[in-house]
C-alpha cells in the first residue's frame, strides 16, 4: 500500500502530457475516490458544493486568485486583506476554506499560495465563468425543485415557463432577456471564449477545403445559421483564407450590431423559423442551435433548411452528443443547465439519430472532436 500511495504522490507531482492519458487516469483517481471515501464525508461534500461557486466568486470579486497567481511565495490573511480592502479575520475564514477545497494551497499557519486551479482562475475567462454561473445559472437552479414539483416533474420543454422565469422574475426567454443583461452577456462570451482556446475544433475533423474545393467567388460556401457573434466565421476564415467563396452569418437583427467584424463576411439579418432565403449552400452550420429547442421545434428549423438544400449540399451540426451509456459529468451537467436555464437538453447519439431521421436527414459522418465533452460535428444531407 506504501508503495501504491508513493507511486501516486509522483504522479501528482508530474502528471501525464497526453489528454487522453491525462483523462483515464482522472477517472480512475475518480472511482478510487469513491471507493475510499466515507459516505458521511461524500454527503457533507455533495451539500457543501455550492459554497465552492459562491466562495470562488467572493474570490474572484476580491482579486485573490490574481493576487497570489502574481506572487511566488506565500502571502498571509493580513497581505491578502492589504490589497483586497476585506477584513483580514473573514479573509481568513474563505481562504481556509478555499485551502480545503484545493483551491489554492496552504503551506502553514496563515501562509497561502497559488496552485493549478487558482491559476487557472487568475485567467479572465475562467473567471467569467464563475461569474456568469453564479448570477445566470444558480439562480436558475435554486428554482428547479419547486418548478417541477409544481409541473409534476413533466420535462421541461417551453422556453417561456421554465426555472428561469421564476429565478430571474421575467416572461422573456433567456437568450431575449441575457441581450438586455450586458455584464452577463460580457462574462459570458468571454467564458465561451476561454473555453474553446487552444481546443480543438470542427474543422480538425471535417475536411472542409474538399468539400469547396471547386468553389469560385460567387459560390455560397458557408452559411453560419444562427451564429451569434460570427466565432465559427471567423475561425473559417483563418483556417482557409485562400478558398473563394462567400461566407454568411445569419442572426437576429438584435444580435448582429454585437457580432465581430471579419473580412470577407457577409452578414445577414435572419429569423430561423422561417424558410432559409439563401438557396443551394455548399455547406449551411449550426452550431449549439438545436440543444435549445425540443423535438418538434427542432424539426422546424431543421426543415427550414432543408428546404434550402441541394444534392450537393451538407448541413453540418455542431453540438454535443451524449453517448447512449457511459455519460461524462462534463456533458451531464450541461444538459441538466440547459434544463434549468432553457427548457431544453443536450441530446444522447440515439436521440440525435431519431431526430434527423424524422427531418428528413440521413447522416454521413459523426466525429467527435472534444472527446471529454463530446462536443461533435454531424454530417447530414439530404435522404
Amino acid at each position: 500500500m506504501a508503495n501504491i500511495i508513493a507511486q501516486l504522490d509522483v504522479l501528482t507531482k508530474t502528471p501525464p502530457v497526453d489528454p487522453i492519458e491525462r483523462l483515464n487516469l482522472y477517472n480512475a483517481a475518480k472511482k478510487l475516490v469513491i471507493a475510499t471515501e466515507d459516505p458521511s464525508n461524500t454527503i457533507c461534500r455533495v451539500i457543501g458544493s455550492p459554497m465552492i461557486l459562491t466562495f470562488s466568486q467572493i474570490a474572484c470579486d476580491l482579486g485573490l486568485f490574481e493576487r497570489l497567481a502574481e506572487t511566488p511565495s506565500p502571502l498571509s490573511s493580513a497581505s491578502l486583506s492589504a490589497s483586497s480592502g476585506a477584513d483580514p479575520v473573514f479573509l481568513s475564514r474563505v481562504l481556509r476554506f478555499l485551502a480545503s477545497n484545493d483551491m489554492i494551497t496552504e503551506t502553514g499557519e496563515d501562509a497561502f499560495i497559488a496552485n493549478a486551479v487558482s491559476r487557472t482562475l487568475a485567467r479572465p475567462g475562467f473567471r467569467a465563468g464563475i461569474a456568469h454561473t453564479f448570477w445566470a445559472i444558480m439562480p436558475c437552479l435554486q428554482a428547479t425543485p419547486k418548478f417541477l414539483a409544481d409541473t409534476g416533474y413533466v420535462n421541461p420543454v417551453d422556453v417561456l415557463h421554465s426555472p428561469f422565469q421564476i429565478a430571474h422574475k421575467t416572461d422573456k426567454p433567456s437568450y431575449v432577456w441575457a441581450m438586455e443583461q450586458p455584464k452577463l452577456m460580457a462574462d459570458f462570451n468571454l467564458w465561451m471564449t476561454e473555453q474553446h482556446q487552444g481546443q480543438s475544433t470542427w474543422l480538425d475533423v471535417f475536411d472542409f477545403a474538399n468539400h469547396v474545393q471547386d468553389s469560385s467567388a460567387d459560390t455560397l460556401i458557408f452559411v453560419d445559421i444562427g451564429g451569434g457573434l460570427g466565432q465559427q466565421c471567423a475561425l473559417l476564415k483563418k483556417e482557409h483564407p485562400q478558398i473563394p467563396g462567400r461566407v454568411v452569418l445569419q442572426d437576429q437583427p438584435f444580435v448582429l450590431p454585437h457580432s465581430i467584424p471579419i473580412d470577407g463576411v457577409e452578414k445577414q439579418p435572419f429569423d430561423f423559423w422561417t424558410e432559409q432565403p439563401l438557396k443551394g449552400a455548399r455547406i449551411y452550420y449550426m452550431r449549439n442551435v438545436l440543444e435549445d429547442y425540443p423535438d418538434d421545434k427542432a424539426i422546424t428549423i431543421l426543415r427550414n433548411t432543408l428546404s434550402a438544400m441541394l444534392s450537393n449540399s451538407l448541413l453540418l451540426i455542431d453540438e454535443m452528443i451524449i453517448p447512449n451509456h457511459g455519460a461524462s459529468p462534463r456533458s451531464t451537467v450541461q444538459d441538466m443547465t440547459m434544463m434549468a436555464s432553457l427548457a431544453s437538453a443536450e441530446r444522447t447519439e440515439r436521440q440525435w439519430d431519431a431526430l434527423l431521421d424524422k427531418a428528413g436527414l440521413k447522416i454521413l459522418q459523426k466525429n467527435a472532436y472534444n472527446v471529454a465533452t463530446g462536443e461533435s460535428i454531424i454530417v447530414t444531407a439530404l435522404k
